[in-house]
């Protein structure tokens, strides 16, 4: 969450909660996908570039007959096949019936895709036991992907009694196993004390990890230890850069973060400007403290040109993403002020 009154709070106040990261699947790949102010990581679909699973040259009606006879693997390249479209119409429910035959036969990773489809809905009804079912099992096979899925049912509560302890030690065995998301979720759970004892300088190490492997909500949850001095000295200028970096992926946070630096010239010149192009990127990306927080620079007139529409607009929208949102009440307040002006 963004700082609601644009820079003049306590600058100790967290813009978005460190948290949990999360990947989330791409067609191609699995990708880096919301106190202090860090962030986990939802559910994975594992990296097809790193099974067996990629790119299989076998014709799908070759693939059919190697799963039907009982090939886990294959039976994992022809899933693949239908969840991505390829040489076949895209269709996750003929997919998703194909992972599990995989698991059925074996195959771990086809395990994890399972768990994640239930976990997302895809070809299935949603179906958080069901997920947290596959993820075990595929985690009891050293499938490092579940392992960290799994420990992320345990912090939500998903298909699962919540246990925080229990989820650390799955993010250990993922990050052990090499899961990049594994280790930037165990680096989230040092910095919030969730399952472990907090430890800034163990989470700082393991998001550095997670980062340099190209986790850019790690990057992120490290350019808010350097901003905050959480584990090393505070540097504003490292935050920037981390903020900067992952902005430019379209992280939501990082965007607000690195709007909320340059709005006070912390690491940098200040520019009022540039802060409002950051949070109206924010806000597009679905911030809602940046939409809030450009909504009442539009109704104030503070850096931008009054305009009560666009203030109503933004201020609405920010309710809509997040009506629970720390800025909530302030935020109903200003709007119904503008639409009284607008009346």
């Amino acid at each position: 969450m963004l700082d609601r009154n644009f820079g003049r709070r306590s600058w100790a106040r967290a813009i978005t909660a460190i948290g949990f990261a999360c990947f989330c699947y791409s067609a191609s790949a699995a990708a880096a996908p919301d106190s202090v102010d860090v962030i986990l990581v939802q559910t994975v679909a594992p990296d097809p570039s790193a099974t067996d699973a990629e790119e299989s040259p076998d014709p799908v009606v070759a693939l059919e007959k190697q799963c039907e006879a009982g090939n886990a693997d294959e039976c994992t390249r022809l899933a693949y096949r239908h969840h991505e479209g390829d040489g076949v119409p895209e269709d996750d429910a003929r997919a998703t019936p194909l992972f599990a035959r995989a698991c059925h036969l074996g195959d771990m990773t086809g395990c994890t895709m399972a768990g994640y489809a239930y976990s997302e809905g895809r070809g299935v009804e949603r179906s958080h036991e069901r997920a947290a079912a596959y993820y075990a099992f595929a985690c009891h096979g050293e499938e490092a992907t579940a392992c960290s899925n799994l420990g992320l049912s345990y912090i939500g509560g998903d298909g699962v009694a919540k246990d925080p302890r229990r989820a650390a030690k799955l993010f250990r065995q993922a990050c052990d196993l090499g899961s990049i998301s594994g280790c930037a979720n165990l680096g989230a759970s040092y910095s919030l004390g969730k399952g472990v004892a907090p430890n800034q300088r163990r989470a700082a190490r393991l998001f550095e990890r997670a980062c340099k492997a190209d986790d850019q909500h790690a990057c992120y949850n490290l350019g808010v230890l350097h901003r905050d001095g959480l584990g090393m000295p505070r540097n504003y200028k490292r935050a920037l850069a981390l903020f900067e970096q992952s902005c430019g992926v379209d992280d939501a946070s990082a965007c607000g973060n690195l709007a909320m630096l340059v709005n006070d010239g912390r690491g940098i010149r200040r520019d009022r400007q540039r802060a409002l192009q950051l949070f109206d990127k924010a806000c597009g990306l679905g911030e809602a403290e940046s939409c809030f927080t450009l909504g009442r620079a539009y109704q104030t007139g503070k850096g931008i040109e009054r305009d009560n529409a666009r203030a109503i607009e933004l201020l609405e929208r920010a309710l809509a993403l997040d009506p629970e949102t720390e800025s909530a009440a302030d935020a109903r307040k200003a709007l119904a002020l503008a639409r009284g002006e607008a009346a």
